[in-house]
Formats: structure tokens, C-alpha cells, sequence
């Protein structure tokens, strides 16, 4: 009877080192997770935009293949935090009767995914600020992508977000020619609680990143998205379902008349000039060798000649995000990550906000050139007319295109 007792005090003992090794290493996980552990932050609808955007005024951190922080401003736009001016529209009157001020700037709208929107850099080093900054302040650029988002997304919020900016050129940022595919599906249903976006912001704001880290590793595989498969299982082991057939997509990026519509669907979008910012992940390493061709070359040719029938430019960054690369410039992947594959790095934002400026540049050129000459504005291209009123409003404010280039 007294030895039972004397192994009672032990297992307490034992007890309490447990329980306090639980608590002490949960709170030193707790604290030193801004290190390493990623913000999950809760989403917001913006009134704006109408979808889901992280909330304004909150930081974002990312602890990825990439290190930084990001500053959440209006509208959800990672990195862009200045206050937007209540702009009047080119041509619009104030009430005293007299002409609204011109805006000095050309403002641009920059849609795309997570390679658009930047967490992976410093907000200093983010396509949007390197592409203003090397413009001398001749151009505005709003940050409008959001990881995950496609032409759906974008095409949804292109009407709304012109008025409110007073937008003069929209540019979507396409690295997989898939994100266009679902461009003839907008406008998209405005976001209800039902929504699983709903589900995963009420889980950010009540569980610490860390708990829902260490939860995602133990259900999902790691990519982070993929359930964990189980090594063991109850019962029979069942036959895959089969019977079920599946669209390849290689069908469908080779049909003239899809890229066709697709391409009617973002020209009919927005009376303003439209842009696809070509920026394919290219060069990419794959098992120890560089490679520099596009898998989907013919398909890519078919959906540049789709949008010049529809008058929607089509600017392509790869011929020189591959020739950076070649001087071991990579523009894809970080130091303490894999080099040629991931996310755009500071390097690749400078090259392409350098290709899309020049761009801009040889567009404002022509329009200049064509608003000299007299044409018929029934019969002209819809980009080019838009431009030669970009034109005149530069010159009017004495803002040199020099700057561009």
C-alpha cells in the first residue's frame, strides 16, 4: 500500500513536466512565430471592388520562398498605402461650371494573381512601385490582384473600380494562359457569407497563424492545398470511379473561335484601353536543366491574334525575362528558395515594369503620330483613340513622355 503511494507523487511529477512542456513550448512557438510563420489574416468585402480583399490598414506577412512584410491599403492593394484623391473625370465639370482639373498622371490598373500582387517582396520592391518609380511619377499604377484571382475576377471588378480611379489603361498580368480561360464567365456573383472565403476569414480571426499553420501541415499535403492522404484506411479497398470524361484542356486551347469569344469578352469589358501583360515563369529549372521554351507556344499564338482582332494589346515580357536570366540575373525564385521557379522577385518586377513602360512609351508615340493626321473615328481602333486622348492630356499638363523611355 505505501509503494502504491509513492508512485502516486511520481506520475504527478511526470504530469507536471508534461503539461509544462506543453505550455512553455506553445508559448515559445507563439512568440517567435512572426519569424517564420505566415499571416493569416481575416478577409473583407470591399464596397468597392465587391470581393473578398485582405482588410485595409492591416500588415501581411510572408515567411515563404520569399521574406517581407506588406502593408494592406484602400481597396485591399498590398503595398499601396497612399490615400486615393477624389479625381474627377477627364472632361467632367465641377458645379462652379468651370473645367475639372487634369489629371497629370497616366493611372493604370494592374490585374493578375499572387505573382501580381507581391507579398513575396518588400512593398518598395513590388511590380506597382518599381513601375512608378522608374517612370519619373508619370504614371499612377493601382495594385489590383490577389492571389488565386483569374479573368473572372478581374473582369467582374473592372467597371466599378474605373469609375471610382478614373482608370485610363487596364493591364492583366497573365502568367498561365489558363487564367483567361474563364474571362466569358464574368460578371461573377457578388461574394455572400455562404462563400468559403467567409469560412476561412472567420477562422483567421478567431485561431494565431501559427495554430492553423501547424494544422495545415497535418492535413494537408505540401503544397498546403491537397488533402493528406492517410496510409491506412477501414474496410475494402474500392475501384477508381471511372467512367467520367474529363474536357483536356489542350482541346480547348486550340480552338480558334474559344480564343475568339474569350477575347470578345475582355474587349467588351471596358471601353478603355485593355492590355494582357504577357509574363510567363520562364526560364524555369526543372530536374537540374533550364528551360526556355513556352509548352504552349501554338496556343499562345492563336490568343495573341484572337485579341488584335479585338483590339486588345498584347505585350509579352518573356523574351526578356529570359535574356536577364542568361545574364544570371534570375528573375524567378529567391536565395533561400529554388532560382528559376516560384514567385517574380525584385529582379523580375524591374523587368517587366521596364517592358511595360517601353510599352507605354511606343503606344503614346503612335497615338501622337495619329492624332497629327485626320481619320475617321467611326472606323479607328478603340486603343488608338483612347491614347490620342491620353496624349493631349500629358501635353496639356506638360508631362514629358521622355520619361518613359
Amino acid at each position: 500500500m505505501g509503494e502504491l503511494n509513492n508512485q502516486r507523487p511520481a506520475r504527478y511529477r511526470l504530469l507536471f513536466k508534461w503539461t509544462m512542456g506543453i505550455l512553455v513550448g506553445t508559448l515559445l512557438i507563439a512568440l517567435t512565430s512572426p519569424w517564420f510563420v505566415r499571416s493569416y489574416l481575416p478577409l473583407v468585402v470591399d464596397p468597392i471592388r465587391k470581393t473578398w480583399v485582405l482588410k485595409p490598414g492591416s500588415e501581411y506577412r510572408w515567411r515563404s520562398e520569399g521574406y517581407a512584410n506588406s502593408k494592406i491599403g484602400p481597396l485591399g492593394m498590398p503595398g499601396r498605402t497612399q490615400s486615393i484623391p477624389n479625381i474627377p473625370q477627364l472632361g467632367s465639370t465641377e458645379s462652379s461650371g468651370e473645367p475639372a482639373q487634369l489629371v497629370p498622371k497616366l493611372r493604370i490598373a494592374l490585374w493578375g494573381d499572387s505573382q501580381v500582387e507581391g507579398v513575396c517582396v518588400p512593398d518598395t520592391d513590388k511590380l506597382f512601385a518599381v513601375t512608378e518609380r522608374l517612370s519619373g511619377g508619370a504614371v499612377e499604377v493601382f495594385p489590383l490582384a490577389r492571389s488565386g484571382e483569374d479573368a473572372a475576377d478581374w473582369l467582374t471588378q473592372i467597371s466599378t473600380v474605373e469609375r471610382y480611379l478614373k482608370i485610363d489603361l487596364h493591364v492583366l498580368m497573365v502568367v498561365d494562359l489558363e487564367d483567361l480561360f474563364t474571362a466569358p464567365l464574368a460578371p461573377l456573383s457578388p461574394p455572400s457569407n455562404a462563400d468559403v472565403s467567409a469560412a476561412n476569414a472567420a477562422i483567421a480571426a478567431r485561431f494565431p497563424a501559427f495554430i492553423i499553420q501547424a494544422a495545415r501541415n497535418l492535413l494537408t499535403e505540401g503544397d498546403g492545398a491537397t488533402p493528406r492522404k492517410l496510409r491506412f484506411g477501414l474496410g475494402p479497398v474500392g475501384d477508381p470511379v471511372g467512367g467520367v470524361a474529363v474536357t483536356d484542356s489542350a482541346e480547348v486551347r486550340g480552338d480558334p473561335v474559344f480564343w475568339s469569344d474569350l477575347m470578345r469578352s475582355i474587349r467588351q469589358s471596358t471601353a478603355k484601353p485593355i492590355w494582357i501583360l504577357d509574363a510567363p515563369v520562364l526560364p524555369l529549372v526543372v530536374g537540374g536543366k533550364i528551360q526556355s521554351d513556352r509548352s504552349h507556344e501554338s496556343e499562345y499564338k492563336q490568343m495573341r491574334a484572337a485579341a488584335m482582332e479585338n483590339h486588345v494589346l498584347v505585350v509579352s515580357a518573356k523574351d526578356a525575362l529570359i535574356r536577364e536570366a542568361n545574364q544570371g540575373r534570375w528573375p524567378h525564385g529567391f536565395h533561400h528558395g529554388r532560382i528559376g521557379s516560384g514567385h517574380l522577385n525584385p529582379i523580375g518586377n524591374q523587368v517587366i515594369a521596364e517592358v511595360l513602360l517601353r510599352a507605354i512609351d511606343d503606344q503614346l508615340e503612335a497615338a501622337k503620330e495619329s492624332s497629327s493626321q485626320s481619320f475617321d473615328e467611326t472606323s479607328s481602333d478603340l486603343n488608338q483613340l483612347q491614347w490620342i486622348e491620353s496624349v493631349k492630356r500629358f501635353e496639356q499638363d506638360n508631362v514629358a513622355l521622355r520619361e518613359l523611355r
